[in-house]
């Protein structure tokens, strides 16, 4: 019986923090909704700055042989 009403408690619990945690995600999407046009600026900049240093990383590190030395015999 008393472990019931402990399972019952717990379950309870978890309700409960699944409310806030879905009252966090609403008020996090409400927040996402007034300021689109601004967090669809700056995911237009994140996207190019990382576009610009994957390309600069892949030129550094993966050709087979660094281009000073390509056409030395």
């Amino acid at each position: 019986m008393a472990r019931m009403l402990r399972d019952q408690d717990e379950q309870a619990k978890e309700i409960s923090g699944l409310d806030v945690n879905r009252q966090r995600v609403e008020e996090d999407l409400d927040i996402m909704e007034r300021h689109a046009a601004e967090l669809a600026a700056v995911d237009g900049a994140v996207r190019l700055s990382m576009r610009r240093h994957e390309r600069e990383y892949m030129d550094d590190h993966f050709h087979s042989v660094p281009a000073p030395r390509k056409h030395v015999v």
